[in-house]
């Protein structure tokens, strides 16, 4: 659309207004006031035109704004996050490019084969290599996998692109050295976290069309891979699974400082749906599936667990549960309660080697007959009934630090 070109009118001259009668006969009288009435009419045709101007040239402006670029919203959209401004395409479909089999610049080569049971995508940050190093040498010990589980468990470690080629160079290395680095084409980052999840989707359902659990979790985890076969062999069926630890009834944080600041623009409502936290959730292949189809015509929130496990989950009518075991706090290193739990958060490496030393320190005891957890029943309900209080208080502190005001009264 052509703007809209304000011309400024052409007056009578102030001369042959007030000397010149008009035809009618009128005098100057009626003259003056025949130019305030000119004049007036002026103004009025002035203001119309404006009016038209602003909407057209905003108009004109929408159709060369670029792919995905839609016209500012009436009023003001408050402060606009970092990354997904109020113009930025929110169509999953512009990012994960769902005709292409993968947007992957690194790819490993025969990750899942016929025995794939369970697959476990590590979500790392590029920078992050002691972490991927210490998870392979520790619960994510691939060749342990396979001794263990006969091949059925597979992990790979998933990372988007820094600014800094050296780094990405490294990266490369390391892929080849491990095989387990997947790199998609996208700037690494927090706010970008739900395009590397969807990525995962894709990626799995399209490499990993056999298994039957897909485990999505973090680089600062430690993942109890025995309990997680356990529990998820114990489930009276695979298909439909989606489990994690359940969050319920939170509302979006309004504070600019909180990493978790979620605009307007990009979540109106007063609450978000029942989600699992990003820490680590498990979701069954057919759920994977039906998942990645709905984000591909859902506007994409920042926020990844919110996004993933409660707004598309919600979209194809499935409801997350809360699965014992699951935590997005952290854990005391008790032996005994760790070998009970799947997950514990905030996890660095050299917690992480004192984890996984304990654990292996309790299983070799145990095949030696000795059993370094003796407690009787009544003393474990007792302890479990204590770790479940300050379990709920830490929660509390957790939130009130964190700046998540929810209520996880789950019904």
């Amino acid at each position: 659309m052509d703007r809209v070109h304000l011309l400024p009118m052409q007056l009578p001259p102030a001369s042959s207004i007030n000397g010149h009668k008009s035809n009618n006969g009128y005098g100057n009288g009626k003259g003056k006031v025949s130019f305030v009435r000119r004049l007036a009419l002026g103004f009025m045709i002035l203001a119309g035109l404006g009016l038209l101007y602003v909407p057209a040239y905003h108009s004109a402006q929408g159709q060369f704004s670029g792919l995905g670029e839609t016209p500012s919203p009436q009023g003001s959209v408050g402060v606009q996050l970092r990354g997904w401004s109020y113009n930025t395409t929110r169509d999953v479909s512009t990012y994960i490019r769902p005709e292409n089999n993968t947007t992957a610049i690194l790819n490993p080569s025969n990750i899942c084969g016929e025995s794939a049971y369970l697959l476990i995508v590590v979500c790392s940050a590029v920078t992050n290599v002691n972490a991927r190093l210490t998870i392979r040498n520790t619960w994510g010990n691939q060749s342990n996998l396979d001794v263990l589980y006969d091949s059925s468990v597979k992990l790979v470690f998933l990372l988007g692109l820094s600014g800094n080629d050296t780094i990405n160079d490294y990266v490369v290395d390391e892929s080849h050295l491990y095989n387990d680095v997947i790199q998609e084409h996208f700037h690494d980052s927090y706010n970008n976290l739900t395009l590397k999840s969807l990525m995962m989707l894709k990626w799995a359902t399209t490499y990993c069309d056999k298994i039957t659990y897909l485990m999505k979790s973090d680089d600062d985890m430690f993942i109890n891979v025995p309990a997680l076969i356990k529990a998820l062999k114990a489930r009276a069926k695979s298909t439909g699974t989606l489990i994690g630890s359940l969050i319920c009834n939170a509302k979006p944080v309004t504070d600019i400082k909180n990493k978790w600041y979620t605009p307007k623009y990009m979540y109106s409502e007063r609450t978000y749906p029942n989600y699992l936290s990003g820490t680590g959730y498990v979701m069954s292949l057919d759920v994977a599936r039906r998942i990645y189809k709905a984000a591909l015509a859902v506007p994409l929130l920042h926020l990844e667990d919110v996004y993933i496990t409660g707004i598309c989950a919600k979209k194809i009518g499935l409801r997350p549960a809360n699965q014992h075991g699951f935590s997005y706090i952290p854990r005391k290193l008790e032996t005994c309660a760790l070998r009970e739990v799947i997950t514990a958060h905030k996890i660095n490496a050299s917690t992480m080697n004192t984890i996984w030393s304990k654990l292996s320190a309790a299983e070799d005891a145990e095949t030696n007959g000795t059993s370094v957890c003796t407690a009787s029943k009544a003393v474990d309900k007792k302890r479990a009934t204590i770790t479940a209080k300050v379990g709920m208080k830490r929660v509390g502190y957790f939130l009130m630090k964190s700046g998540r005001t929810f209520n996880n009264r789950c019904v």
